[in-house]
């Protein structure tokens, strides 16, 4: 009644494929950052925010996490909009608290950029041995570092510039990427909001007037001593600059035009030097005669207008 049918089973191609005998647990499970003891205190706001993640024992000298961001209800709210059912394993929990620390310690102020990119971050959490060197076998991988960057833009904390132009056509490879901090992701420090704008708008103001360099950690008060510092050494070096000028011009005011132009000539060929000399001419070493003459308002037009001038002697 019914056809038998058979089925040919194929046999599955060999592979010379197989598993290796090497580990494939985390090799840097519980990574922990610290700003070094020789750098200075983050100022304000910012660093408010590194108090706020990390504490210092007193009695052992242990630092240890003091706000973890990665246990913020935050994350549990956004679940459903990023399209996970579960939380952070507990070692992408460690990296993410670990990241934002070494974030507070390399963003910039005024624009919320972090400075480094994945390279320097992965060199920065991973452990060391006494030489400062990475340790390879425990290292944190820059893909690690990488996927945990994602989920954190996935989930609105940072968010990456945007650029025309991300990969260098002359070399071959990317350029580095650099990303920013959003207002979600500092709230998770547990700053005032308000005061971070206003020291950002002080910073950004501070930077368009020169006073600061972008990146630079100063508070906009000593800031602005240096700047006045560098304004009085600057007027020192002037003045002293058209002292030495007043002199040189009082001095071959009263010598003959040749004589003056002879002297000038002089000083000018010691103190030019070797390499400029080697390449000039002799028609380019009397334009520049001509020019310091000028500019010390010594040409022939005003030996012309002294009726005084000794005439020249005669040998």
């Amino acid at each position: 009644m019914f056809e038998k049918t058979t089925v040919s089973l194929e046999k599955r191609p060999t592979t010379k494929r197989r598993r290796g005998n090497h580990s494939t647990a985390c090799k840097c499970p519980s990574p922990f950052y610290t700003r070094p003891t020789g750098y200075k205190p983050l100022p304000g706001e910012l660093g408010r925010a590194q108090r706020n993640l990390v504490i210092k024992d007193r009695n052992t000298g242990q630092w240890s996490f003091r706000r973890r961001p990665s246990r913020s209800p935050y994350f549990v709210f956004m679940r459903p909009v990023v399209g996970r059912q579960r939380g952070f394993r507990p070692e992408r929990s460690a990296l993410l608290d670990a990241l934002f620390v070494v974030m507070l310690d390399t963003v910039n102020l005024s624009n919320s950029i972090v400075t480094i990119n994945l390279t320097k971050l992965s060199e920065r959490l991973s452990p060391k041995d006494e030489l400062g060197n990475v340790i390879p076998d425990t290292m944190v991988t820059l893909s690690r570092i990488s996927r945990v960057i994602d989920e954190m833009i996935k989930f609105g904390i940072l968010s990456i510039p945007e650029s025309e132009q991300s990969f260098d056509y002359m070399n071959g490879i990317y350029f580095p990427k650099h990303v920013i901090i959003t207002d979600a992701g500092w709230r998770l420090t547990g700053i005032n909001m308000d005061k971070l704008r206003a020291e950002q708008y002080e910073r950004r103001v501070a930077e368009s007037e020169g006073i600061v360099a972008p990146g630079e950690v100063l508070s906009v008060k000593a800031s602005r001593a240096r700047w006045y510092n560098q304004c009085r050494l600057a007027t020192l070096v002037r003045r002293r600059t058209e002292a030495l000028k007043r002199k040189q011009q009082k001095i071959l005011s009263r010598l003959p035009f040749d004589d003056r132009k002879y002297k000038v000539a002089n000083r000018l060929l010691h103190s030019l030097t070797p390499e400029l000399l080697s390449t000039m001419t002799e028609l380019e070493f009397e334009k520049r005669v001509w020019n310091e003459l000028y500019q010390l308002q010594l040409g022939p037009e005003v030996m012309a207008a002294q009726p005084d001038t000794p005439p020249d002697i005669i040998h």
